[in-house]
């Protein structure tokens, strides 16, 4: 298997524990009268995936692999419908220790953030995409202006200008003359940015409309959700940290679907 790990022990860790679980689902797959032609290949390809995943983020080789053979093991039974064998103990993980994947836009996130998301993403063994993360200011004013007669409906589907009509009815006149520097500026002068969008301090992200709706559910039981539109006018799930569950409990993944 091709991997980014190049430390010649973890990759004796990571191939015996990828041998041992192609092993076990094949025996098991004999045992259903299920196929065993492709278990190897699959298992391979996804075992490698994760684990480089896992090294990027300096997690030891033998927490990961354990924690990999799980994953693999739960969707490739799924996949060649392969009766599941006796659930494991369930070994202690380290709460500094996180699996999953986080991609997109996620430079400058929140720590809490990006946290639950891996944890979630590890849950359902599905990398999570970041839509939209943080924006600078300039990106945000000037989302603000490109998007201003559309679906932000002239500033008033913003939460921070609805509470602020004043500034809002001034920002309307100058769109409506079409003049962008005094626009930028009226903003730049007058608008708390952080209470704009939360976007600017990396308070927030965006996932797509179309994320899977059991990871939006789960997200949504540490995270505060919205639908709706961006200021950038994409359709999407909105996620913000202002009621963040971290570190998650037991009793808030019990809310999470199994996948």
């Amino acid at each position: 298997m091709d991997t980014a790990a190049d430390n010649s022990a973890d990759l004796a860790i990571r191939d015996s524990a990828c041998d041992d679980l192609i092993v076990r689902l094949e025996e098991e797959a004999a045992a259903s009268d299920a196929e065993t032609s492709e278990i190897a290949p699959f298992v391979k390809e996804l075992f490698a995936r994760y684990f480089d995943a896992s090294q990027k983020k300096n997690e030891p080789a033998e927490v990961a692999s354990a924690k990999i053979s799980k994953m693999v093991g739960k969707q490739a039974r799924k996949k060649f419908s392969i009766s599941s064998e006796p659930a494991p103990t369930p070994e202690p993980v380290p709460e500094t220790v996180f699996t999953g994947q986080v991609a997109g836009k996620t430079s400058g996130i929140d720590r809490k953030i990006l946290n639950i998301l891996t944890e979630v993403s590890a849950h359902f063994g599905e990398p999570i995409t970041i839509l939209s993360g943080q924006r600078s200011k300039p990106q945000q004013v000037q989302a603000l202006y490109t998007n201003w007669q559309s679906h932000l409906r002239r500033g008033k589907d913003n939460a921070y200008l609805a509470k602020n009509e004043k500034l809002r009815e001034q920002l309307d006149i100058l769109k409506q003359e079409k003049n962008k520097e005094k626009f930028v500026a009226l903003l730049n002068k007058s608008a708390d940015f952080s209470s704009l969008s939360r976007h600017i301090d990396g308070n927030e992200v965006d996932l797509a409309a179309n994320a899977d709706p059991d990871i939006v559910a789960a997200l949504a039981t540490c995270l505060n959700h919205s639908a709706g539109r961006n200021s950038e006018g994409a359709r999407c799930h909105h996620f913000d940290n202002s009621k963040a569950v971290w570190p998650i409990t037991e009793s808030t993944r019990a809310k999470w679907k199994t996948p």
